[in-house]
């Protein structure tokens, strides 16, 4: 494997201005440059940027923190966070807490260490705003840490809404609303919110209300819990679930015990994720656009440090700023929508 030292001997210059250009510590000249770059390709030399950036102000990552891989709508946070943080000239480091606090803490240390350019909080950790002290932009994906840290969500409560009016249009008497993380102070349970002040506001009875484990959302295995709910309620006709995951299961549920989907129960799921259009019947379901929400995590970030770096451009050409600094906005919330197919 090439080393700097390879690279400086090859293109007959010193490792140390090797590492000025690396660093665009100081300026090189073109014919310089073109030596070192043509010397890199030649070795095949790939710079260190987690080295580098120890000796910047800020590295040219940016942190993105999951719950899960393995989750459908996290795996789509996770695509589209890295399509948006290319876009944008950086790279993303990816990490998967599993909901466990001290991993999350390890994980800010190394974000911290590394000079991570900004940070995008997805996971479902509480308790986090103790914990968070960064230079760098720090901003979450669904769900509201702090009024001190911006926050880009969906419309949850209007997807709420929309999946009850839905289903007592269809007819439905008998409601249920199968929760992943009710326990957890989380934008995404305003969902419920929605889905029950419609139903009160109809009349009807206020619906049920189940909530699944820290462990099944990990897993993403909810039979134990659905067997459970139709076996003390096997009147139930329509079924809002909080995510698209526990929907398919549901339909297979359903399926396996005869019932038919949608004539005997009606389902809508949320997120609209690959996995509602590959379901038989395919999911109804609210739609969030995680690409839009992501891009404008992003953006967030790069907006923030250009914001920075054009303040600190004028107090080094002016001096000290007489008006106050760049506001940008706190919060962001998209519209979400439902999309009809085949189990409502």
């Amino acid at each position: 494997m090439a080393t700097l030292k390879d690279v400086a001997q090859k293109a007959g210059v010193t490792v140390t201005t090797v590492s000025r250009m690396l660093n665009n510590r100081v300026n090189i000249s073109e014919k310089t440059r073109k030596k070192i770059m043509d010397a890199m390709k030649e070795l095949d030399y790939q710079p260190n940027e987690l080295a580098q950036s120890l000796t910047k102000k800020r590295s040219n990552f940016i942190g993105l923190i999951v719950p899960s891989a393995k989750n459908f709508f996290f795996s789509q946070v996770i695509e589209y966070t890295e399509q948006a943080v290319v876009a944008n000239g950086y790279k993303l480091l990816l990490c998967v807490s599993n909901l466990q606090l001290e991993k999350e803490l390890e994980y800010f240390g190394m974000l911290k260490a590394n000079k991570v350019a900004g940070v995008i909080i997805a996971s479902h950790t509480q308790n986090l705003r103790d914990y968070l002290s960064f230079d760098a932009p720090v901003v979450t994906i669904d769900r509201i840490i702090s009024p001190d840290i911006p926050s880009i969500c969906s419309d949850n409560y209007h997807g709420g809404e929309l999946a009850a009016e839905h289903l007592l249009g269809c007819g439905c008497t008998s409601l249920v609303y199968l929760s992943g993380s009710a326990g957890l102070d989380m934008d995404a349970n305003k969902r419920f919110l929605g889905f029950r002040d419609t139903c009160e506001k109809a009349g009807m009875e206020s619906p049920l209300f189940i909530d699944a484990s820290e462990e099944s959302f990990i897993s993403m295995h909810y039979e134990a819990m659905i067997e459970e709910l139709f076996y003390d309620h096997p009147g139930i006709d329509g079924v809002f679930t909080s995510n698209d995951i526990m929907a398919a299961q549901l339909v297979q549920y359903l399926s396996a015990q005869g019932k038919r989907v949608p004539e005997d129960v009606k389902v809508i799921g949320y997120d609209d994720t690959d996995l509602a259009a590959l379901c038989t019947p395919p999911l109804t379901t609210i739609h969030q656009p995680v690409k839009e929400i992501c891009s404008a995590a992003v953006d967030y970030i790069t907006d923030a440090l250009n914001a920075a770096d054009t303040a600190k451009a004028s107090r080094s050409a002016h001096g000290p700023a007489s008006g106050g600094r760049t506001m940008l906005p706190q919060s962001v919330m998209f519209p979400v929508s439902l999309i009809k197919r085949g189990t409502a």
